[in-house]
């Protein structure tokens, strides 16, 4: 009886690190999703995968909702980004919550009124929402 039980633990930790690897991985795509839509400016891409409340923090401290950060990444926005890409990114999970932490590597531009040059390495730091079986993304943090 004393191995049926640990056999049993040990198969429910082997599924529990398998799926804690899936999730990671999930979320690695999501914010190579993120990185690309924002460089397509994939206004459809972003309104399925950014949360109801997600909010936008820039490093000069400025916070956008979601309405408002699309369309400053959007078509008529205020960025043009060439390149972008998180890299260097650790997940933290629970069930029903996530963050991510790392780099964002941009190459663009920022026109409001003049265009400034915004290319560079920045710290990032995201949050995740399980919604449904679905995770989105809830929060991103842009810093200096």
């Amino acid at each position: 009886m004393k191995k049926l039980l640990i056999v049993l633990f040990v198969a429910l930790g082997s599924l529990s690190v398998k799926a804690r690897q899936a999730d990671e991985e999930t979320l690695a795509k999501l914010m190579e999703g993120f990185t690309a839509a924002l460089v397509k400016q994939d206004k459809v891409w972003l309104e399925a995968n950014l949360s109801v409340d997600c909010t936008f923090s820039d490093p000069t401290g400025q916070t956008l909702n979601k309405a408002d950060f699309i369309k400053v990444f959007g078509a008529n926005g205020v960025y043009s980004i060439s390149k972008m890409a998180a890299t260097g990114m650790k997940y933290t999970m629970n069930e029903e919550d996530a963050a991510g932490n790392g780099s964002l590597e941009v190459e663009g531009a920022m026109s409001a009124p003049e265009v400034v040059d915004v290319s560079g390495t920045y710290n990032l730091a995201t949050k995740f929402e399980k919604v449904g079986s679905d995770w989105k993304i809830g929060a991103i943090t842009v810093s200096q």
